[in-house]
């Protein structure tokens, strides 16, 4: 499974109203960023498992491949809420 980048799906118009933006991945979020990062994880600990316990389907190369997945993946998750914390202070501590 790999992770897309997100995108937002709608932008305010000048005229009040809002547009859908061409080619926005609708539905994606932080939501599906973290269920990724979990189902990758989960995948990984499966196959370290089996590795461990002797399995001869599941090589050190797949469980390497499989961790670093889940490792990437938990990084996106992070620097999303980061970003997104960012943005909110930011909000929070403009004057109007």
């Amino acid at each position: 499974m790999s992770i897309s980048p997100i995108q937002l799906p709608v932008v305010p118009s000048i005229e009040g109203g809002a547009k859908p933006v061409q080619g926005a991945d609708v539905g994606g979020g932080f939501g599906k960023a973290l269920s990724e990062a979990r189902e990758l994880e989960t995948n990984a600990a499966t196959a370290s498992e089996k590795f461990a316990n002797g399995d001869q389907s599941v090589g050190i190369h797949e469980v390497m491949i499989a961790t670093e997945k889940a490792n990437i993946a938990l990084r996106f998750a992070t620097t999303l809420k980061n970003k997104a914390v960012e943005a909110y202070r930011e909000l929070m501590n403009t004057q109007v």
